[in-house]
């Protein structure tokens, strides 16, 4: 409305006053079309600018630009904010073709006050200021697009994490707490069986019920110990078993009868320490579950350094279950995984290894582990 008003007082007091009624009119109507669809621009900021720019037109002909009125501008400026580049470079053009023609028809006509170029610049300078900032904004929306996909990804990357390590406590404990209550299972029973008549036996059966006790608590209270300590504490010192603790682990064994031998072959190569539990925990958790579902079974373990990985063999002569509880044959004569064998090809395919585990041809069960030595993160 103020543009309005600054029109019609340089229309009604300065050059064109005593210009013909006719002239006067069209003037005034050519201000109404330039002005009052101002303020719809941010709603429709190209049919906005259409309009202003022939009624600019029809004036800048009649002589007259509404100078020093930006009526042009603010229409502009919104086509520069809200559209790409090659969309609003157009309309200025269109813009400039039209008010330098009208121009040109004025000249001819030669008609009397008003500056008719002032549109024409200030056309090509608010398009350049409209730009700069349309380029601006998405250069902060880019930062802006690219901060959240970070922040979405190291989302992602804690989350897989805290998964990650949940699943490692998840087997840490399946591992430690299936065959520490395996073995004490299998004692206690002993050792209610001969407590009246083989009295030795039994006082045997809970010597092996407090030795796998304790380690089974020494194994939990390490694991339990990573999870409570914070930055403050200081680490533990306990060291995580590995191949080197197999002997004392077979000990466990053969006390809760099961007759074990071990073997070691190749040249022995200093493994990582994640590495090294992980083979322990997969010859570990391969007993436990001859234990449990084949009792009175003998087993070999065997360890094999082939220079670029680490080959582990469990191989049992018990027999061969059916609908048993962790691995054994169905009616298809396949191997049916839990979570004990899905735990032990967990811990290979970490190191990028593979593990197979089912019955062999002459009877028995046998879980085969091959983990490279040097192995490529998966």
């Amino acid at each position: 409305m103020l543009f309005f008003f600054g029109g019609a007082a340089d229309i009604f007091v300065g050059n064109h006053a005593h210009e013909h009624p006719l002239h006067v009119a069209l003037l005034v109507i050519a201000l109404c079309f330039a002005t009052f669809p101002i303020a719809l621009r941010r709603r429709f900021p190209l049919p906005v600018l259409i309009v202003v720019t022939g009624a600019l037109a029809v004036a800048t002909m009649l002589g007259q630009g509404f100078a020093p009125q930006p009526v042009v501008a603010l229409p502009l400026y919104m086509v520069a904010v809200r559209y790409e580049r090659r969309v609003s470079a157009i309309a200025l053009c269109m813009v400039e073709v039209a008010l330098l023609g009208s121009l040109g028809i004025a000249v001819i006509l030669r008609p009397t006050g008003g500056d008719v170029t002032f549109n024409i610049v200030l056309a090509g300078a608010t398009w350049f200021v409209g730009d700069s900032i349309r380029a601006r904004r998405a250069y902060i929306a880019g930062l802006t697009l690219q901060a959240e996909e970070r922040q979405r990804r190291e989302v992602e990357r804690v989350e897989q994490s805290i998964a990650e390590e949940r699943l490692q406590i998840a087997r840490e404990l399946h591992d430690i707490v299936a065959h520490s209550l395996s073995v004490i299972a299998i004692q206690s029973g002993v050792g209610s069986h001969v407590l009246e008549l083989q009295p030795e036996e039994a006082r045997k059966a809970l010597a092996a019920v407090e030795m796998t006790s304790r380690s089974a608590l020494v194994e939990l209270r390490r694991v339990l110990g990573v999870l409570r300590r914070d930055d403050f504490d200081k680490p533990s010192l306990t060291p995580a078993p590995g191949i080197d603790d197999l002997d004392q682990l077979l000990v466990q064994f053969r006390a809760a009868g099961v007759s074990v031998d071990l073997r070691q072959r190749g040249t022995v190569v200093r493994l990582l320490p994640s590495m090294d539990l992980s083979v322990f925990r997969i010859v570990q958790e391969a007993l436990t579950n001859v234990t449990k579902h084949a009792g009175g079974a003998s087993a070999k373990v065997d360890i094999k350094f082939e220079g670029d990985a680490v080959v582990v063999s469990v191989v049992d002569d018990g027999s061969t279950f059916v609908n048993g509880n962790n691995s054994i044959l169905d009616s298809s004569d396949e191997v049916r995984v839990h979570h004990g064998i899905i735990g032990m090809r967990e811990r290979a395919a970490v190191f990028g290894g593979t593990l197979t585990a089912g019955p062999r041809q002459g009877g028995g069960f046998e879980v085969r582990a091959r983990v490279p030595i040097d192995p490529t993160p998966q």
